[in-house]
């Protein structure tokens, strides 16, 4: 599958859930793996928030979302 066109908010959205569902829900064996898909996990969830939030509210920018280059 080509991944060469813009994905609509419902597409991301969509991708984001399916991540989400790909870690399924069983702990990490070590702390580390266990806080690696914790953390996973809710960062899915927030970025689906944002996302959903920003298609509400009709924003065209997301402010839950930092750019990683500004300062």
């Amino acid at each position: 599958m080509a991944d060469d066109k813009p994905l609509n908010d419902n597409q991301v959205h969509d991708r984001l859930h399916a991540a989400l569902e790909a870690l399924g829900t069983a702990d990490g064996e070590t702390i580390h793996g266990d806080t690696a898909l914790k953390t996973a996990r809710r960062s899915l969830v927030l970025l689906q928030l944002g996302v959903l939030t920003s298609q509400a509210k009709g924003d065209a920018g997301n402010d839950n979302v930092k750019d990683p280059v500004e300062p």
